[in-house]
C-alpha cells in the first residue's frame, strides 16, 4: 500500500504532528491502519514562489525542517503544480522551485499534459502524477493519459470512487490513486474554484477582487448551485470509503486529505447547514 498525505496545515505545526493526527485520524475514524513506511508523499506548498501552484490558495505549509525530516523517514514531498494553465513565462519561475526539490523519491501534481512533458525533459528524476483535476472519469480519457507515458500514477476525482463499474474495468489499477477520504470536491457540481485559484495564484488577481482582497469563485457560495446529492446523516469530516474493497478489486495506492472541516469545507456538502 501506499498512501499520499494531505501536509496542508498551519505553519506551526511540524510535520511529524501533522502526519500523526492523519495516521491517527484514518484509524479511529475509518479503521484504516497504516504507517510512515506506507507513506509515498506528502503533498502541499512551500514557501517559494511560482505561478503553478494550485489546490489551495498559496501558502506555505512546509519549511525546511519539515522536508528533511519527510527524507530522514524516506517520504518525498509531491509538488501541487496544478493549474491548469501554463506559459513559458510561468515555467521559466516555477524552474527554481522545481530545480530545489529535483531528487529521486520526489513527485510533481500536474493538470496538464504540458508541463507533465516538460518535467519529464528537464527533471526527471520527479515521478508524474495526472492530478484528478483532469477529471478522468472513464475509460476514454484514462486511456489518452496512459498512452502519452507521462504519467507515473493518475489520480482519480473522488466521486469516481462511486462508479464500481468504471474501478472495475481499469485494467492498469496499480497506476490508479484513489482518495480514502472527502473534501466538498465530493459533490460539487462544477468545481469552479480549481480555475481560479489557478488563477489567484499565478497573479491574476484583478477578476477575483472582493472587498479589496483577492477571493478564488465557488459553485455552491458565488454560482447558488446545489450539491449533486446531499447526505446529512453522514459526519463528512470523519467519513472514509471502503478500503478493503478497493483493496480487493486490486488498487493499492491510496490519497488522504487532512481531516480538518475547514480545508474539506465539508460544511457545504450539507442540506440543512443551519445544523453546523
Amino acid at each position: 500500500m501506499s498512501v499520499s498525505c494531505s501536509a496542508r496545515k498551519e505553519a506551526s505545526y511540524h510535520i511529524s504532528n501533522w502526519l500523526d493526527f492523519e495516521l491517527n485520524h484514518a484509524n479511529i475514524a475509518g479503521d484504516i491502519q497504516f504507517g510512515y513506511d506506507d507513506v509515498d508523499y506528502m503533498f502541499g506548498h512551500t514557501d517559494e514562489a511560482s505561478p503553478l501552484w494550485g489546490g489551495r490558495l498559496k501558502q506555505s505549509n512546509i519549511s525546511k525542517i519539515d522536508l528533511y525530516w519527510l527524507y530522514d523517514k524516506g517520504i518525498g514531498f509531491k509538488l501541487p503544480l496544478t493549474s491548469k494553465t501554463i506559459t513559458d513565462e510561468q515555467y521559466k519561475q516555477t524552474k527554481n522551485v522545481l530545480k530545489n526539490h529535483h531528487r529521486e523519491g520526489n513527485a510533481v501534481l500536474t493538470a496538464t499534459d504540458k508541463l507533465a512533458e516538460r518535467i519529464k525533459q528537464d527533471f526527471p528524476k520527479y515521478k508524474v502524477e495526472a492530478s484528478c483535476i483532469q477529471a478522468i472519469t472513464d475509460n476514454d480519457k484514462l486511456q489518452k493519459s496512459i498512452v502519452t507515458g507521462l504519467y507515473d500514477t493518475i489520480v482519480l476525482p473522488i466521486h469516481s470512487n462511486d462508479d464500481s463499474e468504471f474501478l472495475e474495468s481499469i485494467q492498469n489499477k496499480k497506476q490508479i490513486r484513489l482518495f480514502l477520504n472527502v473534501d466538498c470536491s465530493y459533490t460539487c457540481p462544477k468545481k469552479l474554484c480549481y480555475g481560479t485559484i489557478a488563477q489567484i495564484n499565478g497573479g491574476k488577481t484583478e477578476p477575483y477582487k472582493q472587498d479589496g482582497y483577492s477571493s478564488m469563485k465557488c459553485s455552491y457560495y458565488d454560482m447558488k448551485m446545489p450539491r449533486t446529492f446531499y447526505n446529512d446523516d453522514i459526519e463528512w469530516s470523519d467519513f472514509y470509503f471502503d478500503k478493503p474493497k478497493f483493496d480487493d478489486i486490486g488498487f493499492n495506492k491510496y490519497k488522504i486529505l487532512a481531516a480538518d472541516p475547514s480545508d474539506q469545507r465539508t460544511i457545504i456538502m450539507y442540506k440543512d447547514t443551519s445544523l453546523f
